[in-house]
């Protein structure tokens, strides 16, 4: 009898089934990493069409196979979850066409930081709350745009009321923060600054980001969302699965900008504290 090696070994491959097990938060976290990898922005047309023609071929022999479950090496299962991640990085899941490079979750992380860093190092000046909020919420509707389920069509006004209720709001409650920690911030000097500058932008991304996608999407409640099964066939929409998605999905606004915000100020108040800050401004830069 010949041994096969562990590459040689097959093993249980469904193309419908997630990578990771959806029913964890290890799982769903595992995902959202694979999803908002910033290396995949920067992959060329060409690469990504060769993801796709990998993902559509084997998902073809799959189908003739008349079985949702194939057989393959694991070398090959990672080289298509691989091709996977790609597809699914660049190219729209419901109208199969190419996301706008900006649009793309995976750009999310590169395109952010700048805003993010002049949220939390600006002064919290008038003129510096408006402007950074507005380049944010700007930022956050092309994102939901681009990303927004195609089975639920948003107008143009509609699209446009999205945009000015995020923006508006993120920039009232942002100016109305600064106000209330007036009183606080005045006697604060040095990287305790920071701390205000984040709690501002805290309650403002937060707020105006549940707003923005809860309107972005409101035709998702009152329309309903397409149903698939696990071997993709439509099974009809439904409302009620729709105003639980989008509800959920809003409600997460509040927290996804806490790490992002809070984790770079932290370090940068212990560089600050520890005098470990670089004096050369390009160095600082």
């Amino acid at each position: 009898m010949i041994e096969t090696t562990k590459a040689e070994q097959l093993h249980p491959f469904n193309f419908h089934a997630p990578q990771y097990d959806q029913s964890t938060y290890k799982g769903r976290l595992a995902t959202l990493f694979s999803t908002q990898n910033p290396f995949n922005f920067f992959l060329p047309h060409s690469k990504i069409l060769e993801a796709k023609a990998l993902v559509d071929e084997e998902s073809r022999l799959a189908k003739e196979k008349e079985s949702s479950v194939v057989y393959y090496s694991q070398p090959k299962i990672d080289e298509i979850r691989r091709a996977q991640n790609i597809v699914d990085s660049a190219i729209h899941p419901d109208t199969k066409e190419f996301i706008p490079r900006p649009m793309r979750i995976c750009s999310y992380a590169s395109i952010s930081i700048p805003t993010l860093f002049g949220m939390i190092l600006s002064r919290p000046t008038t003129f510096n709350i408006i402007f950074w909020q507005w380049a944010n919420q700007s930022y956050s509707a092309v994102l939901n745009y681009g990303n927004r389920n195609a089975s639920s069509s948003l107008d143009n006004k509609g699209l446009m009321v999205a945009y000015g209720a995020a923006v508006t709001s993120s920039i009232g409650i942002g100016l109305t923060m600064r106000k209330l920690l007036t009183p606080i911030s005045r006697n604060l000097k040095g990287p305790a600054q920071l701390f205000v500058n984040s709690c501002i932008s805290l309650a403002a991304v937060g707020s105006a980001g549940f707003l923005n996608l809860l309107i972005m999407r409101s035709n998702e409640i009152k329309e309903g969302i397409t149903l698939v099964d696990s071997e993709g066939l439509d099974r009809g929409r439904s409302k009620i699965i729709a105003k639980k998605a989008v509800v959920s999905t809003a409600f997460t606004r509040f927290l996804m900008p806490i790490p992002p915000i809070m984790l770079p100020t932290i370090c940068f108040y212990v560089l600050q504290k520890k005098s470990l800050i670089p004096k050369n401004k390009m160095a600082k830069f």
